[in-house]
């Protein structure tokens, strides 16, 4: 099954913050998954009806619960702070860490999230489909870590997590030096996420959690179910026999898991799938129903994902003065 590679729940982008994972081991890497893990779906209320759009790409379209998120640059800037806060607090006990970190990995981490966020309902983007067929057009960033765990010494590991190898909280001055509460990995954190990790990742857990099940419950809607006979339709005009994309993406001859890149077949298959979903508007309408039921959760957890407003709009405020102070290699 082709879904890990090329398709996404977008809001899993802030569990590049699971960059929070990538902080306590020192990885320099971006996280983007698909929150299926989240347990069945509950039984769905019947949501109020949104009007449809025609987009001709996903980038015209914004899902109701997205307003809950930081954005992409605004992720990417966050992420890559915490990793210039841990560089500069290494610095601080004599370390070198991070050697090959540059702003670079801000446009890499937006570039990789927009591709993801054009593959919420299948391969939106003509131009990667007629180059690459189904597969990315390039590898997420980080995926080769310019300074993996595992080139630490014992030392820079400690400094980093601030526990020792047996797990205890580090208590013993480095270089005449106390060691932060959780390491360099937990000021950087409390530094650029205003130190309540817990409650802030639980909120934005909230939000992915509600994103995976309204899209699940909308799969079954039947105007997707509708669509998706005429997106096959057409695809059967062109020569090709799937029942809806996520058929096409599937398909095990594009070895999307393994193969390097796309065959000619794929290709074919990849360009005529795009032109069906415009003109059958499989976008647009994939969107409406999705927004509809995201805005029944929106009321539903609407308390819940104020709270998630304010500190994501807290957070953001701050990202300037933060760039100025520590966007540069100490």
């Amino acid at each position: 099954m082709a879904a890990p590679l090329v398709k996404t729940d977008r809001t899993t982008i802030r569990r590049r913050t699971a960059s929070r994972t990538a902080l306590s081991t020192g990885l320099l890497a971006v996280s983007l998954f698909v929150s299926a893990c989240a347990g069945p779906p509950r039984e769905a209320t019947a949501p109020a009806p949104v009007a449809t759009p025609s987009p001709s790409t996903m980038v015209e379209l914004r899902l109701p619960l997205n307003e809950y998120l930081p954005s992409l640059e605004e992720q990417a800037t966050g992420d890559y702070l915490v990793y210039r806060v841990q560089q500069h607090c290494m610095r601080g006990y004599g370390f070198r860490y991070l050697p090959d970190l540059s702003a670079h990995y801000i446009g890499a981490v937006i570039a990789t999230g927009r591709e993801y966020d054009s593959r919420r309902y299948g391969i939106s983007d003509r131009a990667i489909a007629a180059e690459h067929g189904y597969h990315l057009s390039q590898e997420p960033p980080g995926t080769r870590s310019p300074q993996p765990a595992t080139a630490l010494s014992l030392p820079e590991r400690e400094v980093l997590s601030g526990r020792a190898p047996d797990g205890r909280k580090l208590t013993t001055p480095v270089r005449d030096k106390a060691v932060p509460d959780g390491g360099c990995a937990g000021e950087a954190e409390r530094t650029v996420h205003l130190g309540a990790a817990d409650e802030v990742q639980r909120g934005y857990d909230l939000v992915a959690r509600l994103r995976h099940e309204m899209f699940v419950r909308s799969r079954s809607d039947a105007r997707i179910a509708a669509v998706n006979r005429k997106w096959s339709s057409c695809m059967r005009d062109h020569g090709f026999s799937y029942r809806d994309p996520d058929a096409a993406i599937d398909d095990p001859r594009w070895d999307l898991q393994n193969s390097a890149g796309p065959s000619r077949r794929e290709i074919s298959v990849a360009t005529a799938d795009i032109s069906c979903k415009l003109r059958t508007n499989l976008l647009g309408v994939n969107s409406a129903v999705e927004a509809a039921y995201e805005n029944t959760a929106i009321r539903d957890h609407a308390r819940e994902l104020e709270a998630v407003r304010a500190h994501r709009d807290s957070e953001v405020e701050r990202l300037p003065g933060l760039t100025r102070r520590y966007g540069r290699a100490p």
